[in-house]
């Protein structure tokens, strides 16, 4: 589904958590990260959000984060610098309503964000040109 890149599930919350694990038995091959002392079940903790972000992103991994969008773009920022090259990185709202990708659109995020919006019963919110206006579809 979606992406060749490793995937990391991002969880704040003991109820991201559960929303990280569902998606996960459709994403086998995804890792569910959870902040430590909120999220159990996991297969990775942190304590350091923005630190355990950056590290994914600098190792590859596509970044789903059942979070806000701001988390991420503060979390990510100083990581940015090549379109082109840079993982998939989307946000979905706490209960998996609203798939967001904000990084990587045409590099499977949007693709990837289609298949979880399946998998939570949610909305891709997809928001580039090339799909939203010309109609184009993203591997």
């Amino acid at each position: 589904m979606g992406v060749e890149t490793p995937i990391a599930i991002i969880a704040l919350t003991a109820a991201g958590g559960k929303l990280a694990q569902q998606i996960q038995r459709g994403l086998p091959d995804a890792q569910v990260h959870g902040l430590s002392g909120r999220v159990e079940d996991c297969d990775t903790t942190f304590t350091d959000t923005g630190k355990a972000l950056r590290a994914l992103f600098h190792d590859g991994y596509a970044i789903i984060g059942i979070c806000a969008a701001g988390i991420l773009i503060r979390g990510l920022g100083t990581s940015l610098s090549n379109k082109h090259i840079e993982p998939p990185v989307i946000a979905i709202s706490p209960d998996g309503a609203n798939i967001v990708p904000l990084l990587g659109g045409h590099h499977g995020a949007n693709r990837l964000a289609r298949d979880i919006a399946t998998l939570t019963n949610g909305i891709a919110a997809l928001t580039t040109a090339g799909e939203t206006i010309f109609g184009g579809r993203t591997r």
